[in-house]
C-alpha cells in the first residue's frame, strides 16, 4: 500500500473527467480535511486558555485560522467531488489548497522563529512588572 506520487504529474488525474465514485486519494483528502478541522479546534481551545494579548494567544490564533480555513476549503472540495461538480472537483484545486496551506505554514514558522520568542519574553517581563507594581 505504497503511495503513488507519479499520478500528481498526470494531466488526466489532475484535470480530467472524474469517475463517479470517490477514489482512494479522494478519501485521503477527506481525512486530511477532518484532521485539519480537529487541529484548528484544538488550536482555538489552546488560544482561549492563554491570556488575551499573550503572544501564545496570537500564535495559536494563527494556527486556528490556518487549519480551519484549509480544512473547510478541503472539505468543500470533497463535497464538490462527491457531487461531481465540474471545474470545482478537479484534483488540481485541492492540491492548490494544500500548497496554500504549506506557504501559510511557512509564514507562521517565520513569525515563530523571528518574532515570537522576543515578544513572549517581553510579555513575560511586563507581566512580572504588573504583578509587583501597586495598582
Amino acid at each position: 500500500m505504497i503511495m503513488d506520487f507519479t499520478k500528481l504529474w498526470d494531466k488526466q488525474y489532475l484535470f480530467g473527467p472524474n469517475p463517479l465514485e470517490l477514489s482512494r486519494s479522494d478519501n485521503i483528502f477527506f481525512w486530511i480535511a477532518l484532521v485539519f478541522i480537529v487541529a484548528g479546534i484544538a488550536a482555538k481551545i489552546l488560544a482561549m486558555k492563554n491570556q488575551g494579548g499573550s503572544p501564545k494567544n496570537v500564535l495559536f490564533g494563527r494556527f486556528t485560522r490556518l487549519f480551519l480555513t484549509t480544512g473547510l476549503l478541503t472539505l468543500l472540495w470533497v463535497g464538490a467531488r462527491f457531487e461531481n461538480i465540474p471545474w470545482i472537483s478537479i484534483r488540481f484545486l485541492v492540491l492548490a489548497i494544500l500548497l496554500m496551506w504549506l506557504v501559510w505554514l511557512l509564514f507562521i514558522g517565520k513569525y515563530f522563529v523571528r518574532d515570537f520568542r522576543k515578544r513572549q519574553k517581553t510579555w513575560e517581563d511586563e507581566e512580572l512588572k504588573r504583578k509587583y507594581l501597586p495598582r
